[in-house]
């Protein structure tokens, strides 16, 4: 816990300017012991900011990521100091996702280091404009801002059921409609290669590129 706090201290910029810590209410709570139902160390947590977000699925289909389960990990045991928050693209998630950036800037969030933030898509077709909006004021305190597409194939099997993308695997390309249930879809591997690499770019490892954002 110690050298997470540590590397927090290193590679964490200053607050931005006029960033207002969210009242206790609206802040997720921080584990007081390693995160239960965890059978594997994972490179980095998903935390949810709100139920049906998305890190659940999220969690089974990208091998490096495990569920926080709604709260900031404590980050003992060794357990990985590495957050990606996940919220849906409503104005509620997103609102959601602001407050709890807003905690992590504030320093009430532990000693997680966050990477980012993922959007899900809440409907098929185009993000609403006004959601687009919202969405790039939130994702300016959060970094790296990714997004998953609707897939309806999703909604119809639970989570365990899909496929797993794990660094190195290869994916299905564009040209050709991949069937999400028996491939991993093309914009999955793009973001597990790109958490990794954001992870790379903390560490200060070499050839570790930029993420997309």
């Amino acid at each position: 816990m110690t050298a997470a706090m540590n590397l927090r201290r290193r590679r964490e910029p200053d607050a931005p300017a006029g960033v207002v810590a969210p009242p206790e209410s609206l802040r997720a709570k921080i584990w007081e012991r390693p995160v239960p139902g965890v059978g594997r160390a994972p490179l980095v947590w998903l935390l949810g900011v709100h139920g049906g977000a998305g890190a659940t699925t999220l969690s089974h289909v990208l091998a490096p990521a495990a569920d926080a389960r709604g709260r900031w990990p404590g980050v003992f045991d060794r357990e990985s100091p590495y957050v990606v928050l996940v919220a849906r693209e409503t104005i509620s998630g997103l609102t959601r996702a602001h407050d709890l950036l807003r905690q992590h800037h504030a320093g009430l969030a532990g000693p997680a280091l966050v990477l980012g933030l993922i959007t899900v898509a809440a409907r098929p077709g185009r993000m609403p404009p006004e959601i687009r909006r919202y969405r790039d004021v939130v994702g300016s305190l959060a970094g790296h801002v990714w997004q998953v597409p609707w897939f309806e194939e999703w909604t119809l099997v639970e989570s365990d059921a899909l496929p797993v993308w794990t660094p190195g695997d290869e994916v299905a390309v564009k040209k050709r409609r991949a069937d999400p249930l028996d491939e991993v879809p093309l914009e999955i591997g793009e973001l597990g290669t790109d958490v990794v690499a954001a992870i790379r770019a903390s560490l200060g490892a070499p050839g570790s590129g930029e993420s997309r954002s």
